[in-house]
């Protein structure tokens, strides 16, 4: 990883190439992270509230620091992986982004709220800083592996800049625009994940109630998540409808598995928020397009919505 000009001199400019990390909040991921960026021949740098985290990573190579304005004033390039907002305004708004230096680059990887974004962004071009919001989807295990997806948002300059440790990082880096952008896209993202858990939850419990093996069950849902994840993918990016499987054929379907759950006695919150979503959709004339129509819809009339409001 090559070095462009002088990094602890010139305030100036930002260093480009940086091998000096800082990490700040050494929480299962952030710790993970700096253990691949050591790994990777990095010079990192942690700060941490409570001591052991950092006292195992010194163990491996970084140096430990008493404050974050201390691993502030010592590397390039300042991540940051805290809890959320509150942790957020204690530490990076207050800390980090007055300590740190117009030749450094400071990355906020935490997943936080998109008026938190803007405002360590705003902090930080008041201060001249260059500021990149970079929530991160992903395991333990990948940010170990370096293996991450990563959104940050931010100015392009300041993006191209940090895209090296960005991709030390992670082998998925999509650069989103701005800090807003990052957090909408990381929350729209977990929330799929939840929707998912909770839906794979009640209805893997319908089934074993009905005395179906737990093994073809989840065989068999784990496959329908990927028949949509895959099979939809051009469909919704075309915005295309064209009947495969129609919306009405799902409705129908919809209505005998809410049924069959009330017969053995699970109870199905997932399933009976959806099922009015539907039925409004049929209702309103798109029963014979693909069921996919209904996120087509509900998106169409939340952009209108929004539009009003504004």
């Amino acid at each position: 990883m090559e070095s462009h000009g002088d990094q602890g001199q010139d305030d100036s400019s930002i260093a480009h190439g940086t091998k000096r990390v800082g990490v700040v909040g050494l929480g299962k991921m952030g710790s993970a992270m700096a253990r691949n960026l050591l790994a990777r021949g990095y010079r990192v740098s942690v700060w941490n509230r409570s001591p052991r985290p950092a006292e195992e990573l010194v163990a491996l190579g970084a140096v430990a620091c008493e404050s974050p304005e201390a691993l502030v004033a010592g590397v390039d390039t300042v991540i940051v992986m805290l809890w959320g907002d509150d942790v957020a305004r204690e530490v990076s708004l207050a800390r980090v982004i007055p300590a740190a230096r117009k030749s450094q680059v400071v990355i906020e990887m935490s997943t936080l709220s998109p008026q938190m974004y803007e405002a360590l962004a705003q902090a930080a071009s008041e201060h001249g800083i260059p500021f990149l919001a970079a929530p991160v989807v992903g395991s333990v295990d990948a940010a170990r592996q370096g293996s991450l997806t990563i959104l940050p948002g931010g100015e392009r300059a300041v993006f191209e800049v940090a895209r090296d440790v960005l991709d030390s990082l992670g082998n998925t880096v999509t650069y989103t625009g701005s800090p807003v952008a990052s957090a909408y896209l990381k929350l729209a993202n977990n929330s799929v994940l939840g929707v998912v858990a909770a839906a794979l939850g009640e209805l893997s419990a319908m089934c074993e109630r009905a005395e179906v093996d737990r093994r073809i069950v989840m065989e068999m849902l784990l496959r329908a998540f990927e028949r949509v994840a895959t099979g939809k993918a051009q469909q919704l990016l075309d915005r295309d409808s064209e009947p495969r499987f129609a919306l009405n054929a799902l409705l129908k379907d919809l209505r005998l598995a809410l049924g069959a759950a009330e017969r053995v006695g699970i109870s199905v919150p997932v399933l009976n928020g959806i099922l009015p979503e539907f039925e409004n959709a049929a209702a309103s004339g798109l029963g014979e397009r693909d069921y996919i129509a209904l996120t087509l819809a509900l998106e169409e009339a939340s952009s209108r919505t929004v539009a009003g409001a504004a």
